[in-house]
């Protein structure tokens, strides 16, 4: 179970970093290469491929009574964030 908490919070934390990729796109900001970098590797590519393991992971346990039923947002905010990641990516 540690490893799922761990995991999720990575994937959170990419998430948000898929946010603020999305959000840099509408407006104009010019920041360093490195930071550009940091953002495209992590929000727009490791987001997506941590995310989608993640959420299956927490549908499975959830499936299987193994996860007690507790509003945790970071769950629920992988898994919109997952969705509105498919429609960008595959839309």
């Amino acid at each position: 179970m540690k490893g799922f908490l761990f995991v999720s919070k990575l994937a959170f934390i990419l998430n948000l970093l898929f946010v603020v990729c999305l959000v840099l796109r509408l407006s104009p900001v010019q920041l360093s290469g490195s930071w550009v970098s940091v953002l495209v590797i992590a929000g727009w590519f490791l987001a997506f491929l941590v995310n989608i393991p993640v959420t299956a992971w927490f549908a499975i346990l959830l499936a299987g009574k193994k996860l007690t039923f507790e509003v945790k947002s970071v769950h629920f905010f992988n898994a919109a964030i997952l969705i509105i990641q498919s429609i960008f990516f595959f839309l």
